[in-house]
């Protein structure tokens, strides 16, 4: 293993010499990285297969075409009839009749939809497409937020965004699932009566890996164990990396806003850190549900 020269915790050596001399020197994590740097690592065995294309093929036959037909048809009906277009809001007219537009057949006089991948596809999915493709010339954008219920897909799409963003950029990228990171975490702060941390490591050294991966995926962020010392080292890590411009992506069952306001706190609240919150609303969003449902849904409320 080869260590990084610009290792903060080893000074570039590869080890760390523990301040008690009766504990062994330890390899950084550092060495890890380097090693692996054209790697992907952590990604679960279930969707290390998964790519942007498979994803796709998968998500049409979740939301199949007849359904999406129906509601291109719904929604043309309510945009041709004066006195319900009239009840909608104007900027979500014209985001209904830009889906229309882009599914519309090349001849009016054809009534048959010609392309509904436009209506289909996830809200908010060729957002993400296209900063996958010029990342490297976008930087500001740098934290993504993919939401969905348990089995919509959001961890196969961070997956396959997280390997196809390597790809394109050559660089390594770290899938992380903050439910067991968590566990990890704690197994530094408490003694063995309670957990284990066996490899000696402290908090700086795991969160380490997750500072300096190029691209960070933090799987099931909702699921954040509520022990404050661990929230505020995710919120520490979300700090640094969006001022260091290393683009991360979250996924979560529901959108950030969302769960701002549960009843229930979401452990994220215990900090009542404004900024961090407001950043976490600021997120390019990823809404696994398809565009046009999800613009048919707010008509409706």
């Amino acid at each position: 293993m080869r260590a990084r020269p610009t290792c903060l915790l080893c000074q570039g050596k590869g080890v760390i010499v523990d301040p008690n001399p009766t504990l062994p020197a330890r390899m950084c994590v550092c060495s890890g990285i380097a090693k692996g740097e054209s790697l992907i690592q952590g990604i679960p065995a279930r969707y290390r297969d998964v790519s942007m294309e498979s994803f796709w093929k998968w998500w049409k036959c979740e939301f199949q075409d007849e359904k999406i037909l129906e509601e291109l048809n719904e929604a043309r009906t309510l945009l041709e009839d004066g006195h319900c277009r009239e009840t909608i809001p104007i900027d979500l007219q014209n985001k209904i009749a830009g889906i229309l537009s882009k599914c519309a057949p090349k001849s009016e006089r054809e009534r048959e939809w010609e392309n509904i991948r436009s209506a289909q596809e996830p809200n908010g999915l060729g957002a993400l497409k296209t900063w996958i493709n010029k990342s490297y010339k976008d930087k500001d954008i740098c934290l993504w937020w993919i939401d969905g219920p348990p089995g919509s897909g959001r961890s196969s799409l961070a997956s396959a965004s997280l390997q196809a963003w390597c790809e394109k950029t050559g660089r390594a990228g770290l899938f992380v699932r903050v439910q067991t990171f968590s566990q990890e975490l704690k197994n530094t702060y408490y003694d063995s009566r309670s957990w284990q941390n066996i490899d000696f490591l402290s908090e700086r050294d795991r969160m380490a890996p997750l500072e300096l991966a190029p691209c960070l995926v933090l799987d099931d962020f909702h699921r954040i164990d509520s022990d404050i010392r661990v929230v505020r080292a995710f919120a520490q890590l979300l700090d640094y990396r969006w001022s260091e411009l290393l683009p991360t992506i979250i996924t979560a069952s529901k959108w950030s806003e969302t769960l701002q306001a549960e009843r229930e706190p979401w452990p994220v609240m215990k900090l009542e850190d404004d900024s961090l919150l407001n950043r976490l609303s600021q997120a390019r969003r990823v809404e696994l549900v398809p565009t046009l449902s999800r613009l048919m849904r707010s008509v409706s409320h």
